[in-house]
């Protein structure tokens, strides 16, 4: 297959399933979406978490949100199982369950006065399920930000120049906020200065780059989550995740010119390596037993590398939690809830898979595009030690693909000289990355604070003084980011960065969260709405078969994976999977339970 048949196979999918699936399907039949239907954002205004946002600033900031470190480290270790499988994975996930979970998690949070999907759980099963639930979002969320603290600090260290764009980001973002909403200048004309100097701050990141420690990146990005997720949202959150977009689309808008100007181009990837992989490519540490077993299979296990990019149940979270305050317009919300899932997978399949399958085999590549194995080793590829995509690490796989697609498809269109273009968009890879990251980061951590604040209201009635010191929103945004810092903060001894052994427990959790939140918006659409027949079978049986799916898989983990980690993640990592597991069994049981009930009335 060549490198275009790809890209519009794929752009091709994604618009039917946008207009079809999403517009006429659940927009127009299902939630029937009313643009004269006051939203939370508007009825429960107070400057801080409730406040109505421009779209494509809310597009921004949910986008930037969901993707995270996922749709990238996800795909790029998947790809042990060769390209074609986490393909199908992916636009099966989007289409199927992830934007269907997205759209219908804002919707019901927005037809519940902005109610957490938790929450939503509460009038559906019954209150016990509203606090299962929360606990479950909850430990969920720590291992969201125990793996994306570990990805961020290791990119940090390891991009330095990374590191000067994201700090630079901060004070850009305070200035665009403050523009926007205490001056009132013109968004147009903010976002026009705000790049400008973002066009700046690229070029001054080049010549100083910030050099830290992993380590010390991991105390530094825990105390910016701690102090991002308690401001309000337009003093931070909403600006700055409007201005890492642009730097996002453009990441995303080189992914798809790039094949254009590589029509020579075939995948020299084999499209299946193996329907099983070894143990180590879902968390086994290298060394152990568990390592060397043919015990990945791809179905049930893919859910434990593939965190984002198909599906993901943090978005449930965001979706419900953040972007339903923020929504002006009913809408807004197939543009900023559906198309942000669908352009997430555009990010896994077009920016990680594509460019890797183009140049798995680095011999093979460089012949088809023209380019010496001297100038690959060059440029930092030795081919004779390193033949394949595959000898990279999974974060390397994304960042040299990525950066082989762009140098090859510039340097033919200019005649520039490929080494420094591929040194540049590595770095540029890099910070593609860490945007998605830094935005993750505080959203979780935000997130966090309001599972707990939740999860903690019973106190309320009992002691007023009591709720209002363990709900403080400073305190209630520590706990979590303090337990997720912890397990982020080892190097550890023959497996590297922590979110090589994290990275499986979080990306499980989080898809079985998928599973457990599109089951309750389709309790929703069932027992709220009415929607009954056909419609409602095709959001219930991809949940059916994820929560089926992502179960076996986290039982697998469990059967064959914990014993061989080291004891800080046994008690960590697996305590919070074991729990989410039990958590799991009780959601399934009352979402059964509320939806026989829903049929019997």
């Amino acid at each position: 297959m060549q490198a275009i048949l790809f890209l519009l196979m794929v752009l091709a999918i994604y618009a039917i399933a946008y207009i079809f699936y999403g517009r006429e399907l659940l927009q127009n039949r299902v939630v029937k979406a009313d643009p004269n239907r006051p939203t939370p954002a508007v009825e429960n205004f107070d400057g801080i978490d409730y406040v109505p946002a421009n779209k494509y600033v809310l597009f921004g900031h949910h986008f930037a949100s969901i993707a995270g470190a996922g749709p990238i480290v996800g795909p790029a270790l998947a790809l042990a199982w060769g390209w074609f499988l986490p393909l199908l994975w992916v636009l099966f996930g989007n289409i199927f369950i992830g934007a269907v979970h997205d759209y219908t998690s804002m919707m019901a949070s927005v037809r519940q006065g902005g109610l957490s999907i938790m929450s939503i759980s509460e009038n559906l099963m019954g209150r016990r399920a509203r606090y299962i639930f929360l606990l479950y979002v909850w430990a969920a969320l720590i291992l969201v930000l125990a793996a994306f603290l570990s990805v961020a600090s290791a990119t940090f260290a390891a991009e330095p120049t990374a590191a000067t764009l994201a700090i630079l980001f901060m004070p850009l973002s305070l200035l665009f906020g403050i523009m926007v909403y205490k001056f009132g200048v013109d968004i147009r004309l903010a976002t026009v200065i705000a790049l400008v100097l973002l066009l700046i701050g690229l070029v001054y990141s080049f010549s100083v780059p910030v050099h830290l420690t992993y380590e010390g990146w991991v105390v530094v990005l825990t105390l910016y989550s701690l102090i991002a997720a308690a401001l309000p949202v337009w003093y931070l959150l909403q600006p700055r995740d409007y201005l890492n977009a642009y730097v996002l689309w453009i990441f995303v808008g080189l992914a798809l010119l790039a094949p254009l100007f590589l029509p020579f181009m075939e995948i020299t990837g084999p499209a299946i390596t193996s329907f099983v992989a070894k143990g180590a490519v879902v968390g086994a540490p290298r060394g152990t037993p568990a390592a060397g077993l043919d015990i990945a299979y791809f179905w049930p296990m893919v859910p434990l590398t593939i965190a984002c990019g198909a599906l993901s149940g943090f978005h449930s979270v965001v979706a419900s939690g953040t972007s339903s305050k923020q929504l002006a317009n009913e809408l807004d919300a197939l543009f900023v809830g559906y198309g942000s899932m669908l352009a997430e997978g555009a990010v896994a399949s077009l920016a990680v898979i594509l460019p890797a399958a183009l140049f798995w085999d680095f011999s093979a590549a460089a012949q088809k595009a023209g380019i010496s194995l001297e100038t690959l080793k060059a440029a930092g590829i030795d081919v004779e030690k390193t033949k394949n995509i595959l000898a990279f690490g999974a974060v390397d796989r994304f960042y040299n693909a990525y950066a082989l697609a762009q140098a090859t498809a510039w340097s033919k269109l200019f005649g520039l000289d490929f080494v420094p273009l591929f040194k540049g968009f590595k770095t540029f890879a890099a910070w593609a990355l860490t945007a998605f990251v830094l935005t993750t980061l505080d959203t979780a951590n935000r997130l966090a604070r309001f599972a707990w604040v939740e999860m903690m209201d019973w106190v309320r009635p009992m002691n007023r003084d009591a709720y209002r010191i363990i709900t403080n929103r400073f305190l209630a945004s520590l706990i979590p980011i303090l337990i997720a810092a912890v397990m982020a903060y080892p190097t550890i001894e023959g497996i590297g960065r922590a979110y090589l052994v994290i990275w499986p427990a979080f990306a499980g959790t989080n898809q079985l969260l998928a599973a457990l939140a599109l089951l309750t918006a389709t309790l929703w659409v069932y027992a709220v709405l009415k929607v009954r027949g056909p419609v409602s079978l095709l959001m219930l049986i991809p949940a059916a078969f994820l929560w089926l799916t992502v179960t076996l898989a986290l039982g697998l983990w469990v059967l064959f994976i914990l014993p061989n980690v080291p004891l800080l993640y046994q008690i960590g990592a697996g305590s919070l999977v074991v729990l989410s597991l039990g958590l799991d069994i009780l959601l399934i049981y009352l979402f059964v339970r509320g939806l026989l009930r829903a049929r019997a009335i």
